[in-house]
């Protein structure tokens, strides 16, 4: 049992009834993606099946995205509201940060719900009427009870803010798929592409997402964003860059726990710890090293930089600081919001996420040596 891309492809067209993907590239992708999982990833049959079912779900999805600007085409008028992107290692705050910033009622963000089905409803999206709020809602429940664990490393719920891989995987150019599976082949290929058409596809979305519920600035969100700032500064010349920082060792620790236990669970293999250890620090410390020599190109007016540690021992000063650098205020009600949030969803209320190097066969001299410039930059005794 083997996943086959133009059999993926037939299947997303037979359940949707619709045939158009429109012309952003993706099968390249996904035939190298198919042939890595096959390959290289020691998928069980079980795990093949879910494979499928996660590929085929992007590419129904992208059919029925495609439909609907066929029947308004009008969405493609619009121009992409201003984006702040927030980037950083993965497990350095950023999705703290994000669901804090998800309060202020200035800033659209792509709930959880919104980003696993992208394509609205005719009328009453955002609405209690919204017919995908519920579905996603049941989903999430039933997730938590099969990976209670989810709750401690990713303290989320379905209306929290989502990452844009998912709108990214609709061109299969997301560049979370190394942390899902083990793919070396398509990673190692990926890193050497030109990312511009996924992210002119993300740009296409979010006119979607606009036409259903408006956005004067967009907050977003993904880690692997580092290896492609150049190419976001390009199709997104309005962005600004907020750099999430925790020191690496954290971090790396932090990956590799989160990346073996979903391995596990998507692939239902067994996962060899130190092989995820050397890939995600691998992975990681290239991204750092594209990100830094983008942002030098970029120019630092472009970017601004949060502490993990800052945003846990004083959030509202934190964002404050923030927002002044973005040439913001905090409104009454977003405050208002804030201070409701960190009261009903205190950081650490399912438990403490515990992590180490040393099972995945790498040590803090690993970590600091191959990140020393990015330490010594921002993390400086």
């Amino acid at each position: 049992m083997s996943l086959n891309p133009q059999g993926l492809i037939r299947s997303a067209r037979e359940k949707t009834g619709l045939t158009q993907f429109g012309d952003a590239p993706f099968e390249q992708s996904l035939a190298i993606l198919c042939r890595s999982l096959n390959a290289d990833a020691r998928l069980t049959p079980e795990g093949v099946a879910k494979a499928e079912a996660l590929l085929a779900g992007h590419l129904s999805e992208r059919l029925r995205l495609e439909d609907f600007i066929a029947r308004h085409p009008e969405v493609l008028e619009q121009e992409v509201a201003p984006a702040i992107f927030l980037v950083g290692m993965p497990r350095s705050g950023t999705t703290a940060l994000a669901q804090h910033l998800s309060e202020d009622p200035r800033l659209r963000s792509i709930p959880r719900w919104e980003s696993k089905r992208l394509t609205p409803p005719e009328t009453g999206a955002h609405s209690i009427d919204d017919p995908r709020i519920a579905e996603i809602r049941a989903e999430f429940a039933a997730a938590f009870k099969a990976m209670p664990w989810r709750q401690k490393i990713l303290p989320n719920n379905f209306d929290d803010p989502a990452e844009h891989g998912l709108l990214m995987a609709l061109t299969f150019l997301n560049l979370q798929w190394p942390t899902l599976f083990r793919v070396p082949g398509w990673t190692e290929w990926a890193l050497a592409q030109d990312l511009t058409p996924g992210y002119d596809y993300l740009a296409r979305v979010l006119k979607v997402l606009q036409w259903a519920k408006s956005a004067d600035r967009w907050s977003l969100k993904l880690p692997p964003d580092l290896f492609a700032l150049d190419v976001i500064a390009k199709v997104f010349p309005d962005a600004t860059f907020v750099w999430a920082h925790r020191h690496p060792v954290g971090s790396i620790s932090s990956v590799c726990s989160l990346c073996a236990q979903v391995r596990e669970k998507q692939g239902g293999a067994e996962v060899d710890p130190q092989e995820v250890g050397s890939d995600q620090l691998k992975f990681q410390a290239l991204a750092v090293d594209r990100g830094l020599a983008a942002r030098a190109r970029i120019g630092e007016d472009r970017f601004i930089d949060v502490w993990q540690h800052d945003l846990g021992e004083d959030t509202v000063r934190t964002v404050e600081a923030l927002y002044e650098k973005l040439g913001m205020s905090m409104s009454p009600d977003y405050r208002a919001n804030l201070g409701a949030r960190m009261r009903e969803k205190p950081r650490g209320r399912f438990g403490s996420h515990e992590h180490a190097l040393a099972p995945y066969g790498i040590d803090e001299r690993a970590v600091t040596d191959r990140l020393s410039g990015y330490i010594q930059r921002f993390h400086a005794p």
